[in-house]
């Protein structure tokens, strides 16, 4: 797979013919998927390569910073997953002054100047294109008839009657619906980081933890977690409890939430040590974090969490 910054680089590349998926793709949830594999079956057809044309950042973070969503996920995680579900390349463009002044009318015109050898385009019902936002599907499937591209528009991917989308799975995710975002996603919610050394608080209350460095945008409810964590070194998969938050019992005045996870297996402490490079799944949500009486309160319910993690784990 090639990840690309710049539009222009990838046109000059490539020759053979591209079918273009566009949009932000923040998550690659399943509304998401089903774009991509429509550019992938027109790719297929073209006999030519399917390619994710996307941003970094929010269109919103350069036009109005002030109110621009949180991610669900960093470029370089979203590029990875976009090679995860079949694309042949990405196209990670920052959204620019260039761009923002780009009408919708010209549009075409801009990415056939750019990539000479695109013949098709795919995007979701509710794509906007264009200065202001002025073009929707409907109106790109116009422009790509007069250009004699292939314009694809995919429906929505419906939940419970509701379009799935980023905004939904962050709501979902704040609120610790952890479930309905991975039913959202079509997969566990995962976070990847480094180990990294802690105050090792849970080591000296009975129950170890490893510290993973980890700042998301769009973040998690504070609370309690079950789930798998894997060493993407080794490949080993163990059950795991995954703690988010500022630990309120122990800690005062924490402005900065972390992730500590916990195995619910013996480990390899030099396969699990720091610097090991990590990805935790979110399965099920437990609880939500709270402030105990004492550290004894705060063990007696850690005890709780582990045992109703093992039994999700076994039934799940």
């Amino acid at each position: 797979m090639g990840i690309f910054s710049s539009i222009e680089q990838f046109g000059e590349k490539f020759t053979n013919p591209v079918n273009l998926a566009l949009g932000m793709f923040d998550g690659v949830h399943l509304g998401h998927q089903q774009v991509l594999s429509a550019s992938q079956n027109h790719a297929c057809d073209i006999n030519g390569v399917s390619v994710a044309f996307t941003f970094p950042f929010h269109p919103a973070s350069y036009l109005r910073p002030d109110s621009a969503p949180p991610l669900l996920m960093n470029a370089q995680q979203k590029a990875r997953m976009l090679h995860s579900y079949g694309m042949d390349h990405v196209i990670l463009r920052d959204f620019d002054e260039e761009l923002s002044q780009v009408s919708a009318r010209d549009f075409g015109v801009f990415l056939k100047e750019r990539i000479p050898s695109v013949e098709g385009l795919s995007v979701g019902r509710n794509f906007r294109f264009g200065k202001g936002r002025e073009g929707d599907s409907s109106f790109l499937e116009e422009v790509g008839e007069k250009m004699g591209m292939h314009v694809q528009v995919v429906d929505s991917k419906n939940m419970d009657g509701v379009a799935v989308s980023s905004s939904r799975i962050r709501e979902a995710l704040v609120s610790g619906e952890i479930e309905i975002v991975n039913q959202m996603l079509g997969r566990n919610y995962r976070i990847y980081g480094s180990v990294f050394p802690g105050k090792k608080m849970g080591r000296s209350i009975g129950f170890p933890t490893m510290n993973l460095d980890w700042n998301p945008q769009a973040k998690p409810a504070y609370g309690v977690y079950a789930g798998q964590v894997k060493n993407l070194n080794s490949g080993s998969i163990l059950p795991a409890v995954a703690n988010y938050g500022i630990r309120p019992t122990v800690e005062e005045n924490v402005s900065s939430p972390k992730l500590e996870i916990h195995v619910l297996e013996e480990i390899n402490e030099d396969e699990w040590g720091y610097d090991a490079e990590i990805e935790m799944s979110l399965n099920f949500f437990i609880r939500h974090e709270k402030k105990f009486s004492s550290v004894e309160e705060l063990k007696s319910q850690i005890s709780e969490d582990l045992n109703q993690a093992k039994g999700l784990h076994s039934n799940s």
